[in-house]
């Protein structure tokens, strides 16, 4: 991926383009009329924005290079979210017995017994999950940040395997920033409780028009909300990584580099999170690939599944590439927007202890924006 960041980039977007156009081609060939409009008017919106961010490609790459150096110096960054990944697997597990546990109490009244759940024990363990699952995440996040950001700084600190900038990131995030991370994370769990409770709500066929309708409105908003926050956690605690800021005084950081490189910085994530997510789906289809092949080889190991055996092949394949990418991709993309944070904050510093990596980035952003000296 680092040798050639400008062509994924750009493949990634075409991609996007191709895919609106076959769903809307396709939505014209089974004479669905109104999908077909649809999908005209997002090929064209896809148009536009391809046409619009197309001059922007070289910056972005030249961030994705710089990102994908930094996990490459540090790799072992990655063997830390394996770790938490396979701790976030044994809670859900946990998780799981625990909510079978209240499902399965009951209240005899009057020697008849029924295993209603009330809605405080479905919100407080949701409110669990979704809480424990944040703060895993957010966690290594904060922890990908602070090993960036020392490679970027003191790059003698975090250059190696285990360096010392992984370990001094990992304290930090489970110690001083815990509480920032606890908290924003906690924000950002309430809305996903409260909007998993309202589409159990909508599912429940006693609500009539106008309360479905009302259900409808309210998950739409919890949706926005909790997008909005997601995006703003997102860059809010790259400056609790760097610096060790509080979570609301990371907030206000946040909103002052917004304010000054708003569009640059979302286009960038947007570009970058596209090429990661094409290649992760990328890997996911060869992992497929490989169990198709597999299943051909040994035949024994399937049968059990029958005519169904090829699906499950792939399937089971399929979806184990896409965990693995997947865990390994979010490193590279929580390094990225690490770098943009960075190269805005310090690039000075970058000059000086990267300079080969300094200068593709100020010559990409020279390409974009040759009236401003710099970052």
């Amino acid at each position: 991926m680092s040798m050639c960041p400008k062509f994924l980039i750009q493949i990634s977007l075409l991609f996007s383009l191709a895919a609106s156009a076959i769903v809307m081609v396709y939505s014209f060939m089974i004479g669905s009329i109104g999908g077909g409009i649809i999908g005209i008017i997002f090929f064209l919106i896809s148009c536009c924005y391809a046409w619009a961010v197309w001059r922007r490609i070289p910056f972005a790459a030249a961030n994705l290079n710089t990102g994908l150096t930094a996990v490459k110096k540090n790799w072992g960054v990655v063997l830390v979210a394996y770790v938490v990944t396979v701790v976030s697997f044994f809670y859900s597990v946990l998780w799981m017995t625990a909510l079978a546990g209240v499902y399965n109490k009951e209240e005899c009244v009057n020697g008849v017994c029924s295993s209603n759940v009330s809605w405080a024990y479905l919100f407080f363990m949701l409110l669990a999950l979704f809480w424990t699952e944040q703060v895993l995440q957010n966690t290594v996040h904060v922890i990908i940040a602070g090993v960036v950001g020392t490679w970027w700084f003191s790059p003698e600190e975090a250059s190696s395997c285990c360096s010392k900038g992984i370990m001094d990131s990992f304290i930090r995030a489970t110690t001083t920033s815990f509480g920032s991370i606890c908290f924003g994370s906690l924000l950002v769990a309430i809305i996903e409780t409260l909007k998993t409770l309202v589409q159990s709500a909508r599912a429940d066929d006693d609500n009539g028009g106008c309360a479905a309708f009302l259900l409808c409105l309210v998950e739409c908003l919890l949706n926005c909300l909790e997008g909005i926050l997601e995006y703003f956690n997102k860059f809010a605690y790259i400056y609790v990584g760097l610096y060790g800021y509080s979570y609301l005084e990371a907030g206000k950081n946040v909103f002052t580099l917004f304010q000054q490189k708003g569009w640059t910085v979302i286009i960038n994530d947007d570009l970058v999170s596209n090429t990661l997510s094409l290649f992760c789906l990328v890997i996911g289809l060869l992992a497929g690939a490989v169990g198709l092949i597999m299943n051909e080889t040994n035949p024994s190991w399937f049968e059990g599944f029958q005519e169904a055996g090829m699906g499950v092949a792939f399937g089971f394949s399929f979806l184990i590439g896409i965990v693995i990418s997947s865990i390994m991709l979010s490193l590279v993309d929580s390094s990225v927007n690490t770098v943009v944070v960075c190269f805005a904050e310090g690039p000075a510093e970058f000059e000086q202890n990267h300079p080969k990596l300094s200068s593709e980035m100020r010559e990409a952003w020279m390409k974009v924006y040759p009236s401003e000296c710099g970052f």
